[in-house]
């Protein structure tokens, strides 16, 4: 059993990677941090999804937004009209993962992250 200082240290490091990985990428820490969080230290999918949207929406959202303002790269009039949608979506979604068992969940979380690497996969050739 790994001791509390031990298991801070690497939730620490592993954060600072998938940060990094975040930022260069542009990828959702959800998609990193949430197989981290049940496959690696345990977590069961619903905690691993609240704990990544309370670490990743309010410290990285605003930072990444701010510095994707400054260079330009913000279509404001798309961004604010795609708010509604995606608060209540987010409610909404919510709420029916919290009505599935964990294991359904890992399972869609599962099937979505490879439906999305596939597409990239596809993608890439044709592009």
């Amino acid at each position: 059993m790994t001791s509390p200082l031990w298991r801070t240290a690497a939730l620490f490091l592993a954060a600072a990677a998938i940060g990094a990985v975040g930022g260069l990428l542009g990828v959702g820490g959800g998609i990193l941090f949430v197989p981290l969080l049940v496959l690696v230290f345990g977590f069961e999918q619903h905690r691993a999804q609240g704990t990544t949207l309370i670490a990743m929406v309010p410290p990285t959202g605003l930072l990444a937004f701010i510095n994707y303002a400054r260079a330009g790269q913000v279509d404001w009039r798309v961004g604010l009209l795609l708010m509604p949608g995606v608060f209540l979506g987010g409610v909404a979604g919510a709420r029916l993962a919290l009505r599935l068992a964990p294991q359904r969940m890992r399972v869609l979380f599962a099937a979505l992250v490879f439906l999305l690497g596939a597409f990239e996969v596809l993608d890439s050739f044709v592009h």
